[in-house]
């Protein structure tokens, strides 16, 4: 089959959950199909980062926004009622050049990534896939809450993506989301025919054989730039680590990922924190770390650095949100927290109980291995996009 992949960014390197997403879904779809990716970027992409695709891409090609064109761009879609979101990656002057570039491959199927990709195919005369991911509008709902002073204009962006989310909906003929939550935060009335295609885990984190010697009681990773981990990160110095001292622990902890800005970097001045940017090989974090804790109370999609934690064999402190996403089994798999003090509870025990802490790893290492590695998931998308059925059940 041929398949042309749409992304609004180009997919190397892995540093973000789209991008992390797209590059496995390629790289899976290659093995059987004869992938075309179009990429749609802000930026000029750097000869290594295209030579990371090529061995899973028969072709490649980017096409870069205008910068300079972003406020009429902007303009033109707020006139037009388009989110700001979608006006951002939509480049009018570059629009046809897409089209006519994904038509002279006479492509089995079209899959985008993202609404934010979706104006550029939507007119296209193939059979094309929507990829959610996860729902926008929602996470602009859980913004207008958080910044109350400035909520309308956040209400005023999720009002306009959930339209916008309803709209595209008709122009695909198949849709994907990451998570069944996602896919019932969806405010559409067919939303239960969307299909689930949740992330995996890449093999390297279930066969890793690095050197163990954890320098640090609690690691938490991510891209720190991106909101929901500055808040988390934050939060697990301001809140967890006093109420962790209330019970007698001094514990060291690392925060690891990339982007870290300000408020994350000024972090590091405190005792017994440490805050790392990229790193080529971020399995060197977890090995580095005792217990993951990622105490998230905002966000979408599927948290991949808490499957990569539990593939990477170290037991797992998160959120209620969190796991409704992924599906672990509570108190066994994966340890639930929503308060300061419930993290801390179950982190005093993990410390002292050693017996507690392998079983809770093993059984998380156990759950991602039989339900999250990418051959399987890349494997339902594979089949959902040959099927005929708009809907192939979850």
């Amino acid at each position: 089959m041929r398949i042309v992949f749409v992304t609004s960014r180009f997919p190397y390197p892995v540093e973000k959950g789209d991008k992390l997403r797209a590059f496995h879904q390629i790289r899976g779809l290659s093995q059987h199909h004869e992938i075309h990716l179009v990429a749609i970027s802000h930026r000029p992409v750097p000869k290594k980062d295209l030579e990371a695709m090529s061995p899973y891409c028969k072709t490649i090609k980017v096409f870069q926004i205008r910068n300079w064109l972003l406020p009429f761009h902007l303009t033109w879609g707020w006139l037009e009622g388009l989110p700001l979101q979608v006006s951002y990656f939509l480049d009018r002057t570059i629009k046809r050049s897409v089209q006519y570039h994904i038509i002279q491959f006479e492509p089995d199927h079209v899959y985008c990534q993202l609404i934010r990709a979706s104006t550029y195919v939507r007119a296209l005369p193939f059979k094309k896939t929507l990829d959610y991911m996860d729902v926008f509008s929602e996470g602009m709902y859980q913004l207008a809450a958080k910044y109350k002073p400035f909520g309308f204009l956040f209400r005023w962006e999720a009002q306009r993506l959930a339209a916008f989310e309803r709209t595209i909906y008709k122009d695909f003929d198949k849709h994907t989301i990451i998570s069944a939550q996602d896919r019932d935060r969806l405010k559409l009335a067919t939303h239960d025919q969307i299909k689930v295609i949740p992330n995996g885990v890449d093999q390297r984190f279930l066969d890793y054989s690095g050197e163990r010697n954890p320098e640090y009681d609690l690691v938490f990773v991510g891209n720190l730039g991106y909101g929901p981990n500055t808040a988390a990160a934050i939060y697990l110095v301001r809140e967890l680590l006093p109420a962790l001292s209330a019970k007698g622990l001094s514990l060291k902890l690392l925060l690891a990922g990339a982007r870290p800005g300000r408020r994350v970097k000024a972090l590091q001045h405190i005792p017994d924190v440490t805050v790392t940017g990229w790193m080529d090989d971020i399995r060197d974090a977890y090995a580095n770390g005792r217990i993951f804790v990622a105490p998230m109370f905002t966000g979408l999609g599927l948290q991949n650095k808490i499957l990569e934690a539990m593939a990477m064999g170290l037991p797992c402190v998160t959120t209620t949100m969190v796991n409704n996403a992924i599906g672990a089994v509570a108190g066994k798999e994966i340890l639930v927290a929503d308060t300061a003090e419930e993290f801390a509870n179950h982190i005093s025990k993990l410390i002292r109980d050693s017996s507690w802490h392998e079983d809770v790893a093993s059984a998380g290492k156990n759950f991602v291995k039989s339900s999250y590695r990418w051959e399987e998931q890349v494997g339902k998308l594979e089949n959902f996009i040959a099927s005929r059925n708009v809907y192939a059940g979850t």
